[in-house]
């Protein structure tokens, strides 16, 4: 049996997931510039963000850097998932493994990524419904079923 469509569906959940990835890059690029450290700064110092336990500049521009480093470590993993999913559904090897994977790693990285894999969540838990709701053809030949 094809799994031509839950394969096409992790494509695009993979593709998708590289959005995350991207947006993280941009950031600790950004986390290291000296031009936004000095835009942080001024920000900060405005009269409307002054209030009491004000955070230090570098402590945000860490904090920065370690949400950026794990929405793509996290976006790397589901990737890595996704490509493991399609290598169960290829040929047809372990098409249930592969829908749970899907949906278990849809439903975790949403929250892995705060959001932002969304869209390839939506595509990997479409594929795992799909591959562990679809059944297997059988025919009638001769009175009896013969299974594809």
């Amino acid at each position: 049996m094809k799994r031509t469509a839950e394969i096409v569906l992790t494509v695009i959940g993979i593709v998708l997931f590289g959005l995350p990835i991207i947006l993280s890059g941009i950031l600790l690029n950004t986390k290291d510039n000296p031009q936004v450290r000095q835009e942080l700064e001024s920000f900060m110092n405005s009269p409307e963000m002054q209030m009491e336990g004000q955070m230090n500049i570098n402590q945000i521009v860490d904090a920065m850097g370690s949400f950026a480093m794990f929405v793509l470590i996290a976006s790397l993993i589901a990737i890595g998932l996704g490509i493991l999913a399609i290598v169960f559904l290829k040929g047809d090897k372990k098409p249930k493994a592969a829908g749970i994977i899907l949906i278990i790693t849809a439903v975790i990285f949403t929250f892995a990524t705060f959001g932002m894999g969304l869209f390839g969540a939506a595509a990997f838990l479409i594929a795992g419904i799909v591959a562990l709701v679809r059944k297997k053809k059988s025919t009638v030949e001769d009175g009896g079923t013969i299974d594809y």
